[in-house]
């Protein structure tokens, strides 16, 4: 029973687990704590949506990412870091239930109950975790005046276009291959959006460039913009000052939800 529990927590990942867990809360009457922070978030992105709109409807400004809005963004990215840390430690759960997998001999039942004692408490943690990450990232981004939209613009080119890191990233540091389908859709949309913003200003060549990008895009796997070329000089420009701040202020474990948006109904909550 204790390998076949094993298995099926490797196998369902932290995606699976936190929603069946949510379930379970919600049954027994136990959400109420774990949903405060999730409240708190989803009333916070109210304001942002009725301030800056929903994430494609950012229009990045044909001047590019200037250096106070990238020192805007590096404080939305100081607010929500101290989280990163209960998030690693989830992964390292994960990895260590997958160590007990790999291993040439059997585990004791001891080992099996201890990993799996770890890592159903920090999934368990990781529900309420979410909801604080996601709420301090909303309140960072509403006291910084940046909308979500521009927020997921500068850190997909940031992260994932410049310095090179793989998107949507397991908790355990296992790759999933590219972004999901709902977040290549909305860099997509945002590339068109800065395309069109640079051809309207008379910038037909860099126009040009940004929409050839849109449509390698739609052929794309990871749905990172420049994956291979390299950012224009221009952009990456901006960047470099700041390198060593960005890179420390960047967290794997919190990849798969970093641009995500809270929408609550019911006693229900989906983040996407």
């Amino acid at each position: 029973m204790a390998d076949s529990g094993k298995k099926w927590l490797i196998g369902c990942g932290v995606g699976c687990g936190a929603a069946i867990l949510l379930a379970i809360l919600l049954s027994v009457g136990g959400s109420l704590y774990l949903m405060k922070p999730f409240n708190k978030a989803v009333d916070a992105q109210k304001e942002l949506v009725a301030q800056f709109g929903e994430r494609e409807a950012y229009i990045p400004s044909p001047q590019g990412i200037t250096p106070d809005r990238l020192e805007k963004f590096m404080a939305v990215r100081r607010a929500v870091m101290p989280m990163c840390t209960e998030f690693q430690k989830l992964g390292d759960s994960f990895a260590a239930m997958e160590e007990l997998d790999k291993g040439g001999e059997d585990p004791t039942k001891g080992e099996v109950f201890k990993a799996v004692t770890n890592l159903t408490g920090g999934i368990f943690g990781m529900v309420g975790d979410m909801g604080r990450f996601i709420q301090l990232r909303n309140q960072a981004l509403l006291e910084g005046g940046m909308g979500l939209g521009e927020y997921v613009w500068i850190y997909v080119l940031v992260y994932n276009s410049w310095l090179g890191n793989a998107p949507n990233m397991d908790i355990d540091g296992d790759p999933k291959g590219g972004m999901s389908r709902g977040e290549q859709k909305v860099m997509h949309i945002l590339v068109r959006n800065h395309a069109e913003a640079l051809a309207s200003a008379g910038m037909a060549d860099e126009a040009a460039l940004w929409e050839q990008e849109a449509d390698r895009m739609k052929r794309s796997e990871t749905g990172v913009p420049f994956k291979f070329d390299g950012l224009p000089e221009g952009v990456s420009r901006v960047f470099l000052p700041y390198e060593r701040e960005l890179s420390d202020l960047y967290c794997e474990a919190t990849s798969s939800f970093e641009m995500n948006r809270v929408r609550k109904k019911g006693l229900s909550i989906r983040s996407d």
